[in-house]
């Protein structure tokens, strides 16, 4: 996902930024060059195996508090341009994406 991510012109995405406790799995800053852009993202990434779907619910639980923690760390608990999202994958052709 990161690999796509770095094609858009729009973002820079980061893995594992800091966000005391804890790391991000993708971090997306807006690229100083396009100001335009209205948020940045947090993205917390869960995977499930293909044909376990009765733990996405869980997987997700456990993205959205780890994202609630990052949104209050001393680097993004003040920023009001930040979107969070967790994005659970289940095995290989399926997603969900629950924003907070």
């Amino acid at each position: 996902m990161l690999s796509y991510l770095f094609q858009s012109r729009m973002y820079i995405p980061m893995s594992e930024y800091e966000a005391v406790p804890g790391y991000t799995d993708i971090f997306l800053q807006r690229n100083p060059n396009l100001p335009q852009i209205k948020y940045e993202w947090v993205l917390e990434l869960k995977y499930c195996k293909a044909g376990e779907e009765r733990d996405v619910p869980r997987k997700r639980e456990e993205g959205l508090t780890q994202l609630r923690q990052y949104l209050h760390s001393h680097r993004l608990g003040e920023r009001t341009d930040l979107k969070a999202a967790v994005v659970v994958f289940i095995g290989k052709n399926k997603f969900e994406i629950t924003e907070i």
